[in-house]
């Protein structure tokens, strides 16, 4: 996966690498953090930790189901966890993690490139991590899902806020994908 950074920025990638065990993936957004995502055959692909820039991770209480085996137009989930995040100096804090998730459309998505993907899920999310700091995280995210290729473009606000609520970071990122190459 590599995916076309914003007009005049090159520090965003997004891409999907394999795991450090079988049947996980790393999905890396915008922001160079990764969701590790592992699938259960007859189940679904479940959100178990994140991965952030800083080489540090947070460890969810459960796993969250991301995507059922089986999703529909309309499918959604609501969810919070409680996580341990493992500081690269040895730190364990803990917080709380919301997410908000519903696949709202089927449509064509169209990237600048003129490349058009049709019948993709229109995927609209919204998460929230409260840190052991006091600070406050939260993104907005678009995510367009081509059948048998994955995230083709995607939209994503990033809101950072200090413990009196003041914005710290207010940031929108677009990707799109530049070049597939299935593996296997």
């Amino acid at each position: 996966w590599i995916y076309m950074p914003p007009p005049g920025k090159t520090d965003y990638i997004s891409r999907v690498e394999a795991g450090d065990r079988a049947n996980v993936v790393r999905h890396y957004d915008a922001t160079n953090a990764a969701k590790e995502l592992r699938t259960e055959k007859g189940k679904g692909l479940f959100y178990d930790r994140e991965w952030f820039t800083d080489k540090s991770y947070a460890v969810f209480d459960r796993p969250i189901l991301w995507f059922p085996a089986k999703f529909q137009l309309g499918d959604s989930i609501q969810e919070e966890r409680t996580y341990q995040k493992y500081e690269v100096d040895g730190k364990v804090n803990q917080g709380t993690f919301k997410i908000w998730q519903k696949i709202v459309a089927v449509e064509t998505a169209t990237l600048t490139s003129g490349a058009t993907y049709p019948n993709c899920l229109r995927i609209e999310s919204m998460t929230w991590w409260t840190f052991a700091d006091g600070r406050k995280a939260q993104s907005i995210n678009v995510y367009h899902y081509a059948p048998k290729i994955g995230p083709v473009k995607a939209a994503a606000r990033f809101i950072i806020s200090a413990p009196d609520g003041k914005e710290l970071i207010n940031r929108l990122v677009e990707t799109e994908l530049k070049k597939f190459e299935p593996v296997g």
